[in-house]
């Protein structure tokens, strides 16, 4: 599937961001730079990794893909694809608001565009019934909710945007337990 290609070559495209710095600099015991970008990779992997492995799961009972689903499917992979700038942005400025805010707003951008894609895909999913599709609608618009509230917020404070920008891969965790539990039953 051509979003796999495109998904690898975005947390690539990360991966290569991250600044090593010179031999000289590690002498002078400035290794804390590089864990910064180190973590805020890691942050962007996991939010990319959960949004490739639900964009498996979506399509898992679809016997047919329309132009709609093709397009915003083409939609998600473009916010999905500016997640390396603001990640590079905030690993190298952590302490600076408009890194917050420039990442909050990727992520709530990519958060949006997979809730359309869901909800759309939904409606062509076999295998769900309405109350499955009305939970899980509402879990991605809620998240979705929460991301937006990162962009205020890291005006107001950064360890505020922070707390959310780590709380929502957290908190996916969470779900996708209790809903592979109940689907097992």
């Amino acid at each position: 599937m051509i979003s796999d290609g495109i998904i690898a070559i975005i947390i690539t495209i990360m991966m290569l961001d991250i600044k090593v710095p010179g031999a000289g600099d590690f002498n002078r015991g400035s290794f804390a730079p590089i864990l910064q970008q180190v973590l805020i990779y890691a942050l962007s992997f996991i939010v990319i990794a959960i949004m490739w492995l639900n964009h498996h799961h979506i399509f898992v009972g679809v016997e047919k893909v329309n132009i709609r689903i093709t397009w915003l499917n083409f939609l998600l992979l473009f916010a999905m694809s500016l997640i390396p700038l603001p990640t590079k942005v905030l690993g190298e400025n952590f302490h600076s608001k408009d890194a917050h805010l420039f990442y909050g707003v990727v992520l709530t951008m990519s958060a949006i565009c997979y809730s359309i894609l869901q909800q759309d895909v939904n409606k062509h999913t076999p295998i769900l019934n309405a109350t499955e599709i009305s939970k899980i609608n509402r879990l991605n618009w809620t998240s979705t909710a929460i991301y937006s509230l990162s962009i205020p917020l890291s005006q107001i404070n950064i360890y505020l945007s922070t707390f959310i920008f780590v709380l929502l891969p957290i908190i996916y965790f969470v779900p996708s337990k209790i809903l592979t539990n109940k689907s097992k039953q």
